[in-house]
């Protein structure tokens, strides 16, 4: 498309005015403009063009230099003075510095030597014209981007080194903020609102909520504070840097009382309750997650070998959910058939039992079966892994040895878990004179373990029993050589089912 054809239709709902002296170079540049512009104004000097912008809008004026009663630099002057959004360009048949030079000076950076051809005065309308719509389209998006910022549903503050520089209307009125000299101290003192409450971010022992924020950008936390009515709010914080700004950032504060959480995170609730399965409350504090985009982490053991990868919740249903994540962290679950989500903004680890389909092509797993659990594997210490290649175990109690059936589940430098067909008798939590050997094979050579040990815990499942037992004191070298080939075996074992 040509320039003429392009000012056509760019300046077809613009006005201009064209101030000139020459009645018969206004003439025939008013005819040219009437062309492209919805309307043409002219003027043959600056005191009637002045006159002429106080009655109109014209947001492109075009002036010669040289006029009668107000020559073209002093519009221009009273132009920025009045409409400072307003276009000037400028015309001179006299090529001098000193003309070129005073319209920098007054903020003009359209400056025509005549005669101006009809080429490069196009040219130069429409870079105007591009200059205007994309400030009017500015000016619109800031001035909506006001509107949600005030009128959205969450309490929203620009910080800067920490303090309120900016706040909208919600955060004001909760906050009690009045006035700008008033914003400082309330920033100082905002912490100060933030009440104890089990796993919620508030100033105890070394914990300071405003360096806390400060120092995990993007990471969920959750606060209650008082309202001026005295109630008690529930809010999900989140503080964001803005870009290439390290001193400024955003801070939102998300109201989800209505939502009525607070009770999972109440240690004596929870403790009695993590029966609590694919609850509302759990699904609601899922779907605040998922709302603010923010990452969990995802767990599975494979031989005992942990495998976390980042992850996202991509939907929520009735009683389900489903999980983006990674392709090795899809193989682990398909092996495991479950897996762990954990979330700063979660209370406790979240078991998920039931998967009920997956897709490697869009690396997305649905789940069901979900609860919270007091205690997770997570949490372990030591590292444990399942044995590989030859290995056997005998159980002494005293002097007797049991003679059922026993498998090694997984082993550590603290522990090992077996599986029994049948508890051999007089086994207690209080035996004291219990005794282990196991064999297991190290670089083809048989690694010996003779040591007592007892008993930690006991479960049974399905005509079987598990138990962990802990380890006495003894030279523990061979097993850290052999748990730590054994996991260097395990990762090669995972990497070949990334690659295959």
């Amino acid at each position: 498309m040509s320039n003429l054809k392009l000012l056509q239709k760019e300046a077809q709902d613009f006005t201009i005015l064209y101030v000139e002296d020459n009645l018969n170079l206004l003439q025939k540049a008013s005819t040219f403009l009437k062309k492209f512009f919805k309307r043409v104004d002219s003027a043959s000097d600056g005191v009637v063009a002045l006159k002429l912008l106080k009655e109109h809008e014209y947001p492109i004026v075009i002036t010669d230099i040289r006029m009668p009663n107000m020559d073209g630099l002093q519009l221009s002057q009273e132009i920025k003075k009045l409409y400072p959004e307003t276009k000037v360009i400028i015309m001179s048949a006299f090529d001098e510095k000193d003309y070129l030079l005073k319209s920098i000076e007054l903020g003009i950076s359209h400056y025509l030597t005549k005669p101006v051809n009809a080429e490069e005065l196009t040219k130069t309308l429409l870079k105007m014209i591009k200059e205007i719509n994309h400030a009017r389209h500015e000016k619109l998006f800031y001035m909506h981007l006001q509107n949600v910022f005030n009128y959205q549903s969450s309490m929203v503050a620009m910080l800067h080194d920490m303090e309120i520089s900016i706040a909208n209307e919600m955060f004001s009125d909760f906050f009690e903020i009045k006035e700008n000299a008033q914003r400082q101290k309330t920033m100082i003192d905002l912490s100060a609102n933030f009440l104890a409450h089990d796993g919620f971010l508030y100033n105890h022992n070394d914990v300071d909520v405003l360096s806390t924020l400060q120092h995990n950008p993007r990471k969920l936390f959750h606060a209650k504070l008082k309202d001026k009515s005295g109630s008690m709010r529930h809010f999900i914080l989140k503080y964001q840097n803005i870009p290439e700004k390290d001193d400024y950032g955003v801070l939102s504060f998300d109201d989800v009382t209505e939502l009525n959480l607070l009770k999972l995170f109440d240690s004596q609730e929870s403790d009695s309750d993590m029966k609590m399965q694919n609850s509302k409350e759990m699904f609601d504090l899922l779907g605040v997650i998922q709302r603010n985009s923010a990452k969990v982490s995802v767990h599975n053991y494979y031989k005992g070998l942990s495998i976390t990868n980042d992850a996202v919740i991509s939907h929520i249903g009735e009683d389900k959910i489903s999980i983006k994540t990674s392709y090795i962290q899809l193989k682990a679950m398909q092996i495991e058939q479950k897996f762990l989500i954990v979330s700063e903004a979660l209370p406790k680890t979240l078991h998920c039992a039931e998967i009920i389909k997956m897709s490697f092509e869009k690396q997305e797993v649905e789940v069901s079966s979900l609860h919270f659990m007091n205690t997770s594997p997570i949490m372990r210490k030591t590292i444990r892994v399942v044995p590989d290649g030859k290995m056997s175990v005998s159980l002494f109690l005293g002097e007797n040895k049991f003679h059922g059936e026993i498998e090694i589940e997984d082993i550590s430098l603290d522990a090992v878990k077996l599986k029994m067909q049948a508890l051999p008798a007089g086994l207690s939590g209080e035996s004291d004179d219990v005794s282990l050997d196991i064999v297991l094979e190290l670089d083809n050579k048989p690694l010996i373990i003779n040591t007592t040990v007892k008993m930690y815990r006991k479960k049974e499942s399905h005509h079987s029993f598990y138990i962990v037992f802990l380890f006495d004191d003894f030279s523990k070298n061979g097993l850290v050589k052999y748990i730590t080939k054994r996991q260097m075996a395990l990762i090669r074992e995972i990497k070949g089912m990334q690659n295959g």
